[in-house]
């Protein structure tokens, strides 16, 4: 991506880094090692892929523990998506749908068998410690916001078996839940040791602070991922899709993105302002909350800019600008 535009991805927040990301780093590629993950193509390229820098970002108050299972989960979703992808399950909706129920029966507390995918068993591990931290209600979140996310995976296959390319409006709903960022913000309160109760976390203003948090992750993430959207051919990307139906140049369209995002922030900053008031103790549990969505926004664009699944060579780089540069009605 230009410079310009990675210039234009500000918050009016710093972000953080826990004092354990390279030893968390390093024992992600070992859990990955364990269950088979890292292909030799992966391996060669294990040190660049920094899924345990990223959970440090996202969570860098946590603890050595806590940190490593998010860390772990982080990089079994990229994994997930990868193996997916090789394997062809990502075009094949009735292998994808069984697929997804079965790590869902895992999320309940079901058991791995022979014959399951070492992703599920890697799953079931995850929940095993993750079971150790929180509590059934909190597990039962975290699954439906898995579901969620698997539910917006189907849609977009589905679109690509009809060559279908969403409106904008379509897409944003749907993206709120195809990034899994729900899922990753519910990993929040285990790391920072609060329970919200009911009343506070489905607040308005929580879930509309909820909500602007996870636009901004996954609109920063389109504008820098675009180029590898574009380059296999995927239309899931808010740059194209803006492209798409305003018939512009990909410039304009990521203009537009650019300016949605900040627009986005903006909101966020503005609505955290209207946190409302319960009690000491609840308000200092949420403010440690918001403090994590922060975190996560950071943690997102600064992790996203320098890492190598986002790269694309010059000449692809060249080669798409030479293509799409001119394309107008």
């Amino acid at each position: 991506m230009d410079h310009d535009y990675s210039a234009r991805l500000v918050y009016p927040f710093s972000g953080a880094i826990s004092p354990y990301a390279d030893a968390v780093d390093q024992a992600t590629l070992v859990w990955a090692e364990t269950f088979g993950f890292l292909t030799d193509t992966i391996r060669k390229k294990s040190r660049h892929l920094q899924y345990g820098l990223l959970a440090a970002r996202a969570y860098p108050r946590a603890d050595r523990t806590m940190l490593q299972i998010a860390a772990d989960w982080i990089a079994w979703l990229f994994f997930m998506d990868d193996q997916c992808d090789e394997a062809g399950v990502g075009r094949d909706l009735q292998q994808m749908t069984a697929l997804h129920e079965r790590f869902l029966a895992v999320l309940e507390g079901a058991s791995p068998t022979a014959q399951d995918w070492a992703l599920t068993h890697a799953l079931a591990d995850i929940r095993h410690r993750l079971a150790v931290h929180a509590t059934d209600d909190w597990l039962r979140r975290f699954g439906e916001h898995v579901r969620l996310y698997f539910t917006a995976n189907r849609w977009e296959t589905i679109n690509r078996q009809r060559g279908v390319t969403p409106n904008i409006a379509t897409y944003c709903a749907a993206r709120l839940f195809s990034g899994t960022v729900y899922a990753c913000f519910d990993l929040i309160e285990l790391v920072e040791q609060i329970e919200l109760p009911f009343y506070a976390r489905h607040h308005t203003i929580v879930q509309q602070l909820e909500r602007a948090a996870n636009n901004i992750i996954c609109w920063c993430n389109d504008a820098l991922s675009y180029p590898k959207e574009m380059q296999h051919g995927d239309v899931h990307n808010l740059v194209l899709v803006i492209q798409h139906e305003c018939q512009c140049s990909w410039r304009e369209a990521i203009d537009r993105a650019l300016v949605m995002h900040a627009q986005e922030v903006s909101s966020f900053v503005a609505i955290r302002a209207q946190m409302p008031y319960f009690n000491p103790e609840i308000n200092a549990a949420l403010d440690r909350y918001f403090d994590g969505l922060q975190f996560w926004i950071c943690a997102n664009r600064d992790w996203s800019l320098t890492a190598a699944r986002y790269a694309i060579s010059h000449e692809t780089h060249k080669a798409m600008s030479v293509s799409y540069e001119g394309f107008m009605p």
